[in-house]
This record gives structure tokens, sequence and C-alpha cells, in this order.
């Protein structure tokens, strides 16, 4: 089978959130020694001292460029790398499901799973109980490169949490979806018949 992620996946999103969190230490740690060393030479300044707006201004000017900077860089950069680094982690434990279904086609809208973009894969399984085909839908990270799938190919595939991690086409082109749309058609319509029937029945 074909494993979409690997080790190198978690090492390298690993390596990304520690740079960004050191970039963030590192920003903060200044801005306090910055702020400290003006509050100390506030301190030491004589009472009502001409130069006392020198350090408020500096340190409020510091705060603010902190504030623009180093916050939204933590919101949008981490946060999304952050979110990534969670999901990878958790593809080594938890449940995972195998299942075997008809590969229909790609649901490449905007889509997100676990605050992940993605792109749905949608499969067609035949239900025993229902008697019909059922639609199945599992998702494809989007930082992967698309998998070489074709209409009606018939795939094995684990997933965790909806999340394709390994995939194996069994068979290429196993179905005709218009063979399966034409038997849906046709169960409808006999439907619809024995109900205009039964209907007829009471009728009389």
């Amino acid at each position: 089978m074909i494993s979409v992620y690997n080790d190198a996946d978690f090492l390298s999103v690993y390596k990304q959130r520690k740079r960004v969190l050191d970039i963030f230490l590192i920003a903060t740690l200044v801005y306090m020694a910055f702020s400290i060393a003006w509050l100390i030479y506030y301190i030491g300044l004589p009472y009502k001292d001409p130069m006392q707006t020198l350090p408020k201004a500096c340190v409020f000017v510091a705060s603010a460029v902190y504030a623009v900077l180093v916050f939204p860089f933590m919101a949008i950069k981490f946060s999304r790398i952050n979110r990534y680094y969670k999901l990878l982690r958790g593809f080594s434990d938890g449940l995972k499901n195998e299942e075997k279904n008809y590969f229909y086609c790609f649901e490449e809208k905007s889509l997100q799973k676990d605050n992940v973009d993605v792109i749905g894969c949608v499969f067609e399984t035949w239900s025993k109980k229902k008697s019909e085909w059922m639609e199945r839908e599992a998702y494809f990270d989007v930082e992967k490169p698309l998998p070489a799938l074709e209409s009606g190919d018939y795939v094995r595939y684990i997933v965790q949490s909806n999340f394709i991690l390994q995939y194996e086409i069994l068979e290429h082109k196993a179905l005709e979806f218009e063979e399966v749309i034409d038997e849906e058609i046709e169960e409808s319509t006999k439907t619809q018949e024995e109900a205009q029937q039964e209907d007829g029945e009471e009728n009389e």
C-alpha cells in the first residue's frame, strides 16, 4: 500500500513548530529586556526630569511593534503549523479503519477537517441492508499530491479520523458509474410503479 505520510513529514513540521516558538521566545525576551532597561533608566532619573518622556515613548513604541508583529505571527503562522503538528501526531495512535470501495471523484471545494485544509475523496459502496449504492467521503491532505485515482477504481484504503493514511488500487476501472446510475433509476422507477399499483388497489 502507498503511505501518504512518513516520519520525515512529522519531523519537518516538528522543526517548523520549534523554529516558530524559538522566534516568539527570542522576540519576547528582547522586548522584556528592552522594557526593563528603560524602566531602570526611568527610575534613576531625578524627579520631574525632562527626560522622563523618552523611556515612556520608547516602551510605548516597542509595545506597539511587539503587539502588531508578534501576535499576528503567532495567531496565523504558529496556529496553522500547530494544527498540522497535532494532526500528524494523532496519526500515530487511535483507531484506524480499513475499507474497500469504488472511487467516484474528488470534491475539490473549500473543505476543512480538524482545522486542516482537505480535499474530499468520494467513494461509492454497495449497502446490502438498503440494497442501494451509498456515498462514502474520506479526506485527503491538500499538502500532499493527489493520488492517481480514476473514477471506477476499486480501492483499499486505511483512514483515521476520516483522513486517508494509506491506499492501494486493487482494480482499475472496476465499475462503470453509468451502469450504477441506470440501476438506481430503474430501482426508483420500480418503486414508483409499485406504489402506484398499491394506491390503485386501495382505491378499488
